[in-house]
């Protein structure tokens, strides 16, 4: 079985990873004076099931959202969002402000 998704722009769970990783981002340069933005993975997300993250970490990195390295063998991988994928957040964001002022239709915004 193939599975489709766009390329771009991320369906709502991936963009629920990707605003996750951002709050936890955000925490963690807030914690942290040298923080270089690299997290360890998220293995728990509400709603999303260990398979549905797998696949959306697969889809984000191959999509360019996020990026990921090898951190040795007590961490493994960590990820980091990439500037697309700070980009897929603030369009969707703006997106969803569209939505909201065009009482749920962001096309009225395409068709001016």
């Amino acid at each position: 079985m193939n599975a489709q998704f766009p390329f771009n722009t991320p369906d709502p769970q991936n963009l629920q990873v990707l605003e996750a990783y951002q709050v936890r981002a955000a925490a963690a340069k807030a914690a942290t004076e040298d923080f270089n933005g690299w997290l360890e993975r998220i293995d728990a997300l509400e709603g999303l099931t260990t398979a549905d993250l797998t696949r959306i970490h697969g889809q984000l990195i191959a999509t360019g959202n996020l990026k990921f390295e090898i951190s040795g063998r007590s961490v493994g991988l960590c990820y980091k969002l990439s500037d697309r994928g700070r980009q897929s957040l603030e369009k969707a964001r703006a997106t969803a402000v569209l939505a909201d002022k065009h009482g749920g239709d962001e096309s009225a915004h395409y068709a001016a």
